[in-house]
């Protein structure tokens, strides 16, 4: 179900989709919050000779995508104290696969796109299954994901 919890999407929903402008700071905040110094996502010093977006910049795009279709549990806004008290249930990024198809530049657009594929109980333990794509505004296929989110951590009884 959109607009509640993580927990409460259900397989088959599909997101509102994301879309925003990818700009140098971003770039440039994502790789150094992930220790990635490389020239080739601080600068043009690469074969396209423009700054290129970090393939696992994905994880950000997911939280986009939920903080615009989760309205009672907007981490984002939660972390800034604009937003709800972050009090819900934890959750464990279980796995995850990415896979870059194509690279994305600073100034292209790009449009989030996300839909829940599957939830279901393993071992007492409830799991959400999301599918999500990135391309750029012109249709081009940036990165492909597959993530399975442990939802309402506990430990094991």
């Amino acid at each position: 179900m959109l607009g509640g919890y993580i927990h409460d999407l259900e397989p088959g929903d599909v997101l509102k989709p994301v879309r925003y402008v990818l700009t140098a700071e971003q770039i440039a905040w994502y790789a150094d919050a992930n220790e990635e110094d490389g020239d080739w996502f601080h600068s043009d010093a690469n074969p396209w000779g423009k700054t290129v977006r970090p393939p696992t910049m994905i994880h950000s795009d997911k939280m986009r995508i939920l903080e615009a279709n989760v309205d009672k549990e907007r981490r984002i806004a939660g972390m800034t104290g604009e937003g709800p008290d972050l009090t819900s249930d934890a959750r464990i990024h279980y796995e995850y696969f990415a896979q870059q198809h194509s690279p994305a530049y600073v100034g292209e657009e790009m449009v989030v796109t996300c839909r829940i594929i599957d939830k279901y109980i393993k071992r007492g333990r409830e799991y959400l299954h999301y599918y999500m794509e990135v391309h750029t505004g012109d249709g081009r296929l940036v990165t492909s994901y597959n993530d399975l989110t442990l939802l309402r951590y506990q430990k094991a009884e």
